[in-house]
């Protein structure tokens, strides 16, 4: 291998300590300036360590662990060559760095780097919809403010808020299930419980079981009542009785004691 080439396939896999040593090696073997990897094993056989190119190569790319003598032996060339401030470390700072190294490589680190890096884009895309989701549910509620009810029946105007949000929830999970999505309509259901106030998720909850999305409304009963707090889920057991549905009202309720 030609001189410039060499340091070119250290994997990005490769663990911290390891890839750190492969840099510095190439760093020193750099200060050499050798023609080649042949060239440079010639001269570290003059000095007493006598390796192949191709394991030299190895070395170099983090592949493989070189013996500490390697590493001193590659040292005492570039400084040769080079000269200790252009090399910029000593032998003490060298041997820290060696012994940092990790001894074995985890052959399925790879893989469990990539399936992270697709979990963190997962998980991006999650949070994108939550944000879309809540600015659909912040119109709705929006919406519902401007609806001219007189002062005296402001209790309406609230169930008027409950209702747009919770039919907008409704509409997207239904049309989801309706079109055979039923893993997205589960997912977008759980992410909703998060954001729906009670009153909003019990009057989804009447809206999925009038357009008869049975198992997307055992699905917002269990959900809300595993993950939401005990005071949320006893006003949203409360609005369900209010609604005529005491059955899901106690489900939700069992639900929240799992």
């Amino acid at each position: 291998m030609q001189a410039g080439r060499v340091g070119t396939r250290i994997s990005k896999d490769l663990p911290p300590g390891r890839r750190r040593l492969a840099e510095t090696l190439v760093a020193l073997y750099r200060h050499m300036n050798p023609a080649s990897l042949g060239t440079a094993a010639k001269e570290l056989e003059s000095r007493g360590y006598k390796k192949d190119p191709s394991e030299i190569s190895r070395y170099l790319n983090g592949v493989r662990l070189p013996t500490e003598a390697f590493v001193l032996r590659l040292y005492e060339a570039a400084v040769a060559r080079a000269g200790t401030a252009a090399v910029g470390m000593t032998r003490q700072q060298l041997h820290a760095i060696h012994a940092a190294a990790e001894p074995r490589l985890c052959s399925t680190c790879p893989r469990l780097k990539r399936e992270n890096n697709e979990l963190r884009r997962s998980l991006k895309q999650v949070s994108d919809r939550e944000a879309g989701l809540e600015a659909a549910l912040a119109a709705a509620r929006e919406r519902a403010s401007f609806l001219p009810v007189p002062s005296p029946e402001g209790d309406r105007q609230e169930l008027a808020r409950d209702v747009a949000a919770a039919n907008h929830v409704a509409q997207r999970t239904g049309d989801l299930h309706r079109k055979g999505k039923r893993s997205a309509a589960l997912a977008l259901l759980r992410e909703t419980t998060r954001i729906l106030t009670p009153a909003e998720s019990a009057a989804a909850l009447v809206l999925l079981r009038r357009q008869q999305h049975k198992q997307l409304a055992e699905t917002l009963i269990l959900t809300y009542g595993r993950d939401q707090p005990h005071d949320a889920v006893i006003r949203t057991a409360v609005k369900l009785h209010d609604y005529g549905l005491p059955d899901d009202a106690g489900a939700l309720l069992r639900a929240a004691m799992k």
